[in-house]
C-alpha cells in the first residue's frame, strides 16, 4: 500500500485581488497528478466547478478545506452541460494557449481556468458557453521550467497551478504566485520521489 502523503501543513488559503474560477475536466478529478484542486484550496478568492459529472454540477470552494456540492441531473446519473454563465463575473478572461502574448496585463477581474489535460483544453474552451466570447491571456514558455508531475509535449505545457501562479505575477500579484509556486514544488517532490518518474500526459 503507497504511503499516505499530507500537504496539509503548508496547504493555507491567501487571498487574491483577482477572482480565480478553475472549470476542471471530470477526468482530473482523481487524478494524484492534478493541482487544480491545490490551487484552488490555496486562494481564498476562488470557485472550483467540475464539468462532465454525474450528479455533481459544481463544487464550490471558499475556505480552505470547505466546498459545497449541487446536483440538477434528476437523479439520472448522467453528465450535465455546464453553463458559466452566471459564474463569470466581471471583466472574465480566459487563460489559455493560442491567443497573442500581451506585454501588460489587462483589467482581468475574474480568470477563468480550464483544469484538463492539454489536448482536451481547446475542445473543452468551446463546449462551454459562453467562454467562446472571453478575451484569451496567454502566456509565454516558461525560461526554466520547474518540477512537474507530469512530463508535457511542449514548454508551455505548464501544470494548472504553475500556469495560475505565472498569471497571478503577470497581472501584478507576486506573493500568492510565490505561494503556489511553493506548493507545486512541494507537490511535485513528493510525488515524483514516490513515483520514480513524470507521467507522460495522455491524448484524448
Amino acid at each position: 500500500m503507497p504511503p499516505r502523503v499530507c500537504f496539509c501543513e503548508v496547504l493555507t488559503s491567501v487571498p487574491t485581488r483577482t477572482r480565480i474560477l478553475i472549470v476542471r475536466h471530470a477526468a482530473e478529478i482523481n487524478k494524484t497528478s492534478n493541482t487544480g484542486r491545490l490551487a484552488a484550496l490555496a486562494l481564498a478568492n476562488s470557485v472550483l466547478v467540475d464539468h462532465g459529472v454525474p450528479q455533481m454540477v459544481s463544487a464550490v470552494v471558499g475556505d480552505f478545506g470547505k466546498g459545497n456540492g449541487a446536483t440538477s441531473d434528476g437523479g439520472t446519473g448522467e453528465a450535465q452541460g455546464l453553463d458559466l454563465t452566471g459564474e463569470l463575473g466581471d471583466r472574465p478572461w480566459v487563460l489559455a494557449p493560442g491567443g497573442a502574448v500581451l506585454t501588460a496585463p489587462p483589467d482581468v477581474g475574474t480568470l477563468v481556468v480550464i483544469d484538463c489535460t492539454w489536448a482536451t483544453a481547446k475542445s473543452m474552451r468551446w463546449r462551454l458557453p459562453p467562454l467562446a466570447s472571453v478575451p484569451t491571456l496567454s502566456l509565454p514558455a516558461p525560461t526554466v521550467a520547474p518540477m512537474r508531475m507530469r512530463r508535457g509535449a511542449e514548454p508551455e505545457h505548464m501544470a494548472t497551478i504553475e500556469a495560475i501562479a505565472a498569471a497571478l505575477e503577470f497581472l501584478g500579484e507576486p506573493e500568492p504566485a510565490a505561494h503556489l509556486r511553493a506548493l507545486q514544488a512541494r507537490m511535485a517532490g513528493v510525488l515524483l520521489a514516490l513515483r520514480g518518474f513524470p507521467m507522460p500526459e495522455k491524448r484524448r
